[in-house]
């Protein structure tokens, strides 16, 4: 539900009225499971609409029409050996020791060229390659003959398409080649380009503008002024990771937690973006920020590192956003259990839901009574252990991560050697 919506226009015949304040406290926001969260947010998003491109061009996209074959490959039947085409019927009979002799009445070596129907009891000189004429069934190579020019002994009898590479033999006409969500790589172009298309409809890659709020933070690079200062990792971290997954990533920077900085920024931004992902600022302006723009949905989710959580539209195209929690290994959770089926929506792809393994434990590891604990780790041959220490909001403990393990609530231990749920981030992971 939302929480905040557009600001309406107040009415100009309405009464003013004096209104008290209300110091009643506000309620938190409601509590909602991983999964719930994920459901709602999604509904927001739609998938990028399709446009036509040059098959060179659509390298990388993904494929949104099923590509069906419209023509035989080969496109003709032809010789597969050096032979004779003949009528199989006419050399049923034929031996060593006794040949059928048959006329030879042309040589056919051009595949532009087929010749004349093949008449009953006679034959056609082929190479490897070129098209047999109408009629014929089978070739007899030349190995099983005397190779005469005019008049050829046949010594061995064929079977009807013994030795014929026959139309559609490859790719039959009606054959699906390639299923709609296919990314095309270059052999998929290249298949394209064999059937004959110059053009296909694709999705672009979706525009993800990503920007980080705090008024404590600093871009690297810059020095850092005072004690209370940190480098802003986040905005890098979940960009990287944006990039990593298909997206076209516009990395927008840090802001203090100011609403007119804010509204400003995003009203920029809004003009290059098909997703805005914002992190920070959860409980400072950025909430009423969205809500001015156009309408956010706030909850309390069941998931740590995480809690509140935030999604919504903003603009005249309602462009999808979504409000990450501050800290890098907050965040890190965040992107790959919201971002990534996010953007995986908007680029067509049916499936929303983490891959998912189960390996043990290589040591204990602790969960929360009512929270979803998903726990940067390090996969290995000998199972899955945490990558850094619990509550570490540090890039440098979800650097080495390649998936999360995933406990749910309720989970209070789970002892070394035991089996545990795992969502693997990198298809690296074994």
């Amino acid at each position: 539900m939302a929480l905040f919506g557009r600001k309406k226009k107040s009415q100009p015949e309405a009464e003013p009225q004096q209104v008290q304040p209300d110091e009643t406290p506000q309620p938190e926001p409601e509590a909602i499971g991983v999964h719930e969260y994920r459901t709602a947010l999604l509904e927001v998003i739609e998938p990028l609409p399709p446009i036509g491109l040059g098959v060179l061009d659509a390298f990388g996209r993904r494929l949104c029409e099923d590509i069906v074959a419209d023509l035989d490959l080969p496109t003709f039947t032809s010789a597969a050996v050096d032979g004779y085409a003949v009528h199989a019927a006419d050399v049923a009979e034929a031996t060593d020791d006794e040949p059928v002799r048959l006329p030879v009445l042309d040589s056919l070596d051009d595949p532009a060229y087929r010749g004349a129907p093949l008449l009953p009891n006679s034959t056609v000189r082929v190479a490897a390659g070129a098209p047999i004429p109408e009629g014929a069934d089978a070739v007899v190579p030349v190995e099983a003959t005397d190779g005469g020019e005019h008049e050829v002994q046949v010594r061995t009898a064929v079977t009807t398409g013994q030795h014929l590479r026959t139309a559609g033999s490859d790719i039959a006409d009606g054959t699906l080649l390639l299923e709609a969500g296919r990314v095309l790589d270059a052999g998929a172009i290249g298949l394209l380009a064999e059937v004959g298309h110059d053009k296909v409809l694709v999705r672009q890659p979706p525009r993800v503008v990503v920007l980080t709020v705090g008024s404590n933070l600093v871009p690297p690079g810059l020095p850092l002024a005072s004690r209370a200062h940190r480098y802003d990792a986040t905005t890098t971290l979940i960009a990287a990771a944006a990039r990593a997954d298909g997206a076209r990533v516009f990395a927008a920077g840090t802001y203090v937690d100011d609403a007119a900085t804010l509204a400003e920024a995003l009203n920029e931004q809004l003009i290059r973006a098909d997703l805005v992902v914002v992190v920070g600022g959860l409980d400072g302006a950025v909430p009423q920020v969205l809500a001015d723009l156009g309408e956010v949905n706030l909850h309390r989710v069941t998931i740590n590192p995480g809690g509140t959580q935030a999604y919504g539209t903003i603009g005249d195209e309602h462009t999808p956003v979504i409000v990450l929690p501050e800290g890098a290994s907050s965040a890190f959770v965040g992107y790959h259990a919201f971002v990534r089926p996010a953007l995986r929506r908007l680029q067509g792809e049916p499936h929303d839901r983490p891959h998912t393994r189960t390996l043990p434990a290589r040591v204990a590891v602790h969960g929360k009574a009512a929270a979803t604990e998903l726990i940067p780790a390090i996969v290995s041959e000998r199972g899955v252990e945490p990558a850094g220490v619990p509550g570490s909001e540090l890039a440098y403990d979800v650097a080495r991560a390649d998936a999360l393990i995933v406990l749910p609530p309720g989970t209070h231990l789970v002892p070394a050697n035991a089996d545990v749920e795992v969502w693997v981030l990198t298809p690296q992971a074994p």
